[in-house]
């Protein structure tokens, strides 16, 4: 299978897995009148962003089983297997009764779903990075960029279908993606059983560097690498369900603004960052892409609280600007983390460590990120905040990043 099929199958995987999550995430409001009976849409909202972060929750747990798998036995298997358990939890969604029809057992097994959901993307999401990254070695930015760019456009595919769900009352129509999704899935799992085992992990099984207990080996020999993508988890967790998903909210709720509107300025956004995270990718293997990187977060650091202002204005124009902006940084960070903290573990402890460091971060960071950002400002009226713990995040990762990997790239 030549390269550039590889990426393309490896990817979409990926794509359909952020499509859903983000669809999800975009139709908080609207999936928490049909699967809880609250009075009060506020606390409604804070509930089904708790069973947001239910998944999260799994993430681990999907990445010691399935990164333990993929440093033991290859890349292959568990990049089938992750990829199947998250089109058998879409499809449960997808089907499930609302609250009306079932009461609080619909609740109950929204949360299973959703955590079987999150199982799987904790051993999907680093490696499906690992496998390109390692499949080509002329273009290292680029390879690893594959994976956030499908991310990001999964999520722009999200976006597109809740704001095409929004236009039309009908029960019915929330479903579509979620089956559609799942039907999609089991294509790309077809397609993936031809998929072929890297060199870089054959050469470490000849050689016998590969370990008995890869996690352990992580700890032992790539703290450096942990560290690395424990910040950068960090980061982008909080940067984008800030600064995208929870910008559609702020938009709305505080902004005023029509949710047509809000819905159209987050798709320019994610579309613009989609596009740019090749473009800087390419950029990053033709000059340094450490620079690159530490750039994108240290503007990110300076120009978040700028960015949920916008959100808050109140006006269209400035809404999109907004996007503009976090699209643009973004990108700088997504076109080059993979990279970098990959080259920071071994072969055999690379799809363990960089998942499981990667998934702790993600589920304290990132399934928190919108309840957070609700409470700062639904209920304590910080409308700052959420700009302000953006900043935090960039801080976090540009101090550790920094330090860590500035002799290794």
């Amino acid at each position: 299978m030549n390269s550039k099929k590889s990426v393309v199958i490896v990817s979409f995987g990926t794509l359909l897995e952020w499509a859903e999550f983000t669809f999800f995430a975009y139709m908080a409001d609207y999936l928490s009148r049909l699967f809880f009976s609250v009075d009060d849409t506020t606390f409604a909202r804070l509930k089904i962003y708790g069973v947001f972060a239910a998944s999260y929750i799994m993430r681990p747990i999907g990445a010691i089983i399935f990164g333990h798998m993929g440093d033991k036995h290859g890349r292959k298997t568990p990049m089938i297997i992750s990829l199947l358990l998250m089109a058998l939890a879409t499809c449960g969604i997808g089907i499930l009764p609302t609250y009306d029809s079932i009461g609080g057992v619909s609740s109950v097994l929204l949360i299973i779903f959703r955590m079987l959901q999150g199982i799987a993307v904790g051993g999907e999401f680093n490696g499906a990075t690992v496998l390109l990254t390692e499949y080509d070695k002329q273009h290292p930015f680029l390879a690893g960029s594959w994976t956030s760019f499908a991310a990001s456009a999964g999520m722009a595919l999200g976006s597109l279908a809740a704001t095409v769900v929004s236009f039309f009352d009908n029960d019915f129509l929330w479903r579509v993606p979620f089956l559609l999704s799942a039907v999609i899935a089991i294509a790309a799992i077809y397609l993936r059983r031809d998929i072929k085992e890297t060199d870089d992990f054959c050469k470490a099984k000849e050689n016998n560097e590969l370990f008995d207990v890869p996690l352990a080996a992580a700890w032992l020999h790539n703290k450096a690498g942990l560290a690395c993508t424990a910040a950068f988890s960090i980061f982008v967790s909080v940067f984008v369900y800030t600064g995208n998903v929870y910008y559609r909210t702020m938009a709305v709720s505080v902004g005023g603004l029509p949710t047509e509107q809000a819905a159209t300025a987050i798709t320019i956004g994610i579309a613009l960052d989609t596009i740019l995270i090749p473009v800087f990718a390419c950029l990053a293997d033709k000059s340094n892409g450490y620079k690159i990187c530490l750039a994108g977060l240290f503007f990110a650091m300076i120009l978040s609280p700028f960015i949920m202002s916008l959100a808050a204005s109140g006006v269209f124009a400035y809404a999109i600007l907004g996007q503009i902006v976090y699209g643009v940084l973004d990108a700088l960070v997504s076109a080059t983390a993979f990279t970098i903290l990959l080259r920071q573990f071994k072969t055999g402890t690379k799809y363990s460590g960089s998942s499981l460091a990667w998934s702790i971060s993600t589920a304290i960071f990132g399934g928190t990120t919108l309840m957070i950002n609700e409470f700062l400002v639904g209920h304590m009226g910080l409308l700052a905040g959420p700009g302000l713990y953006m900043s935090i995040s960039a801080i976090i990762c540009l101090i550790t990043v920094g330090y860590v990997c500035r002799k290794s790239v």
